[in-house]
């Protein structure tokens, strides 16, 4: 570099001193060492020295104890502490690749159950469908519908069919099926009755001659007779009553059911050649043949509880009466609308008029 033109030439230059120009001589050769040794270094390969691994059987430490997997809590520094098979199973882990969920399979699943839910909700509209359908045939047969006669229950071999449809589970409504069946049963009751009277003026003429001779055609023509008019006239009328809610059939059971509460009470008392064995019957009978006049005093006795129960019965049933709306006004509008609609009725009254 050439000088400073600009310096004067008579000025010392402090740098040019022999005790400076010896420290830089010397600080070049330090220089120059550390250069030669930097670069032997660079040629030879770098070693890191390792501290010695103590091959103790050392367990994992656990994660609430907060260390660290490999951690030397002893040396106080890290080693190669961790499980001696980590190696190869994380190498077997790796080489499985992890189970995708992916968005398709989603998707999947969504439909099928999507598709599980559409086919119960049809399946439980198909159902109320069919339900309100069999439950309107139900309603059109209890009311309007053929029902085939199936009583009385006869063997086919028969020469006879059933007259009527019966069936109180079917017709009458739960509310009404109690009383419908107590006043069954009772029809029940008095034909059993009338079967028995007709026995034991069997054997009164059996044993007495022919001065039962009456009591025995009469017991006869009430067992063949009443039974099939009491289950027309009072039960097979309640039976419809409360069927078809008519108030009208609620007043013709009440006038036929008190006759046959009448007859009821007459059959108990058992007037001599009235045909029926009761009280009266029986004591007369029980002077020429105990063992007949005993049944009698039987069949006496059913005759009195056939009455009491058809007064029982008869109550109940008008409060069933009363509680449904039911009144004479009605029945006779339902009187007056049924001879209205018959055609013969119609035409005597504009001929009497």
């Amino acid at each position: 570099m050439d000088e400073n033109p600009f310096a004067d030439p008579g000025q010392v230059n402090p740098f040019m001193d022999p005790s400076v120009t010896q420290v830089s001589s010397q600080s070049t050769t330090v220089g120059a060492g550390l250069d030669d040794q930097f670069a032997s270094q660079a040629a030879e390969p770098a070693t890191v020295p390792v501290a010695p691994v103590i091959s103790t059987p050392a367990e994992v430490p656990a994660a609430s104890s907060g260390g660290l997997a490999g951690y030397n809590s002893t040396g106080g520094g890290y080693n190669s502490g961790a499980p001696a098979n980590y190696n190869s199973n994380y190498a077997s882990f790796s080489s499985q690749p992890p189970k995708q969920y992916g968005n398709e399979e989603t998707m999947q699943k969504q439909k099928l159950v999507e598709d599980e839910f559409r086919k119960r909700e049809e399946d439980l509209e198909r159902r109320e469908r069919q339900l309100r359908e069999e439950q309107k045939r139900l309603e059109d047969a209890r009311v309007y519908g053929d029902r085939v006669p199936n009583f009385p229950p006869l063997p086919h071999f028969f020469p006879c069919d059933p007259c009527v449809y019966h069936n109180i589970d079917f017709d009458i409504p739960p509310e009404h099926q109690l009383s419908v069946r107590r006043v069954f049963y009772h029809w029940q009751f008095t034909v059993f009755c009338y079967l028995m009277n007709f026995i034991v003026c069997f054997g009164m003429i059996c044993k007495l001659g022919t001065s039962a001779g009456s009591a025995f055609g009469l017991s006869l023509l009430y067992a063949g007779l009443f039974i099939p008019l009491s289950f027309l006239t009072w039960y097979r009328m309640l039976y419809n009553a409360v069927r078809l809610d008519s108030s009208m059939r609620y007043m013709l059971f009440f006038f036929m059911y008190g006759f046959q509460i009448f007859v009821s009470g007459m059959a108990a008392l058992g007037f001599s050649s009235g045909g029926f064995a009761g009280w009266i019957t029986a004591f007369k009978t029980m002077e020429e043949n105990k063992a007949l006049g005993a049944l009698g005093i039987l069949v006496s006795m059913a005759w009195c509880a056939n009455c009491l129960i058809a007064v029982y019965l008869i109550m109940q049933i008008h409060k069933t009466y009363r509680s449904t709306g039911q009144s004479m006004e009605k029945a006779s509008g339902e009187f007056a609308a049924s001879a209205g609609s018959n055609r013969n009725v119609a035409q005597a009254v504009l001929r009497s008029l």
